[in-house]
């Protein structure tokens, strides 16, 4: 496989893994709001810079997905589709006060994206269809995902289903970077070189 494939998936967790600090950070900012009537604008700038800085990681997964793996199209188009999704989520929520229509704790805003989100999931199925393990890792990730409908019947915000979607694919690339270690998971990737076997025999030899 393509050497840098491994960047696909580091970037990939990575951020995620800014997606959980973001959560954790702006729980602490509306609890200092609610508990003790403070606003630190240095939480709000470090929260929106960490979730900045997820979605560049997002983006530079993509790019290296596009540019290194071959074919794979239903899959790139539902990564691009989830990424600008989840910047628009969080631009209205950004603008939630001005928005008259838009409800974060919307019971079907938050259904809606569980089940968006484990539809495109599910396209990394063609990364190597028939791997087992793959399908376990696909299946884990996508029950993960639905969890975050559970914030519907406590009527919380969109963010649950956010930080549902973050463990899932933390969970799913650190499997992914497992599988492509132990090299139990094969994506032909542009400029891979076959494996070719030589035959050679001494049978004429003198």
């Amino acid at each position: 496989m393509h050497p840098k494939l491994k960047r696909c998936f580091h970037f990939g967790q990575y951020a995620n893994i800014l997606f959980l600090v973001f959560a954790f950070v702006s729980v602490l900012y509306y609890w200092l709001i609610k508990r003790h009537n403070i606003e630190v604008v240095a939480l709000e700038i470090a929260a929106y810079t960490i979730e900045t800085g997820g979605f560049v990681l997002m983006l530079l997964s993509l790019i290296n997905f596009w540019k290194i793996v071959r074919h794979r199209y239903i899959m790139k188009a539902a990564m691009l589709i989830y990424l600008i999704t989840e910047v628009v989520i969080m631009i209205m929520d950004f603008n939630a006060e001005r928005l008259e229509f838009y409800q974060s704790n919307s019971m079907a805003l938050n259904i809606g994206h569980s089940i968006f989100s484990a539809a495109i999931c599910f396209t990394y199925l063609s990364l190597e269809p028939k791997n087992t393990a793959l399908e376990v890792s696909i299946v884990v990730t996508i029950t993960i995902i639905l969890c975050g409908m559970i914030g519907t019947v406590f009527q919380m915000n969109v963010y649950l289903s956010l930080f549902a979607n973050s463990i899932a694919y933390v969970v799913f690339f650190s499997i992914l970077r497992f599988l492509h270690s132990q090299e139990r998971i094969m994506i032909d990737c542009h400029g891979d070189r076959a494996r070719v076997t030589e035959y050679k025999s001494s049978f004429f030899d003198d």
